[in-house]
């Protein structure tokens, strides 16, 4: 008898302990909760916009017309494009390798009654984007002020006006003297008296490349000379900005006045 309920009570554990063959099945049809995507599991600091997947794409696809490492932040956006607005006369900017609009949204939003603002940008990819993302729907809500888009390199860019701002997001430092040379040359032709030529440079970039042995040390140091003789008659004023995904110096070269 003692043996008998001492089997029950071993029994009955096993059964509370055990699950059922109708709790089995249930549990193994009810789905598995989904796992959020890693991009929304990441703090937002560390989270990667489309803007920017979009640039590394067209970056590692397409180097050459790209130029730039990484995309550039808020940050350098706001030193760039600091010369613009609340000077009293009206803007007339120019943007040189605009990308996916990391500076051109800073640029139309600062733009005063009257402003106007060409966009010249070599990647077709990124030409739309600026059309159907930054240009049209700013376009929409300020008709006293205008942008285009004009696709296309620099170098064979019919622009016929001169500038009171023009701001340059082609990093120099990725390309050859010769073309960073003429390129700056033209950027600095098209100047209207008084007006400012806005450039980045990635911080410690060229020092590095001075230390580097061959061609890069001569490239470097050549690059350097020729910026000291082109921003000689101009004054020069450079933001170090920390808070960028690459560390950068805007450099901003003001011509004299009429």
């Amino acid at each position: 008898m003692a043996c008998h309920r001492r089997a029950s009570r071993s029994t009955a554990r096993c059964s509370a302990r055990s699950p059922s063959k109708t709790q089995l099945r249930s549990t193994r049809s009810s789905p598995s909760p989904r796992r959020r995507p890693l991009r929304a599991r990441l703090r937002p600091e560390l989270r990667i916009s489309p803007d920017v997947a979009r640039f590394l794409i067209e970056a590692l696809r397409n180097h050459k017309e790209v130029g730039a490492i990484v995309a550039s932040g808020r940050y350098l956006a706001r030193a760039m494009t600091a010369t613009i607005g609340g000077n009293g006369h009206i803007d007339r900017v120019l943007e040189v390798g605009a990308g996916t609009g990391a500076f051109t949204g800073s640029i139309l939003n600062r733009l005063g009654p009257g402003g106007s603002a060409d966009i010249v940008e070599l990647n077709p990819i990124f030409c739309q984007k600026l059309r159907n993302k930054v240009v049209g729907p700013w376009s929409d809500q300020n008709g006293d002020r205008s942008a285009k888009v004009i696709e296309g390199c620099i170098e064979d860019a019919n622009l016929e006006e001169s500038y009171t701002t023009i701001v340059c997001g082609l990093p120099f430092n990725s390309f050859s003297p010769d073309v960073a040379r003429r390129i700056l040359r033209q950027l600095a032709a098209l100047l209207s008296p008084g007006g400012t030529l806005t450039f980045f440079e990635y911080a410690g970039f060229p020092s590095l490349r001075c230390l580097m042995p061959g061609p890069w040390q001569k490239h470097a140091r050549s690059h350097r000379l020729f910026l000291q003789q082109l921003s000689a008659p101009m004054s020069q004023r450079r933001t170090f900005v920390l808070r960028n995904i690459l560390p950068a110096w805007a450099v901003s070269l003001h011509a004299q006045g009429s």
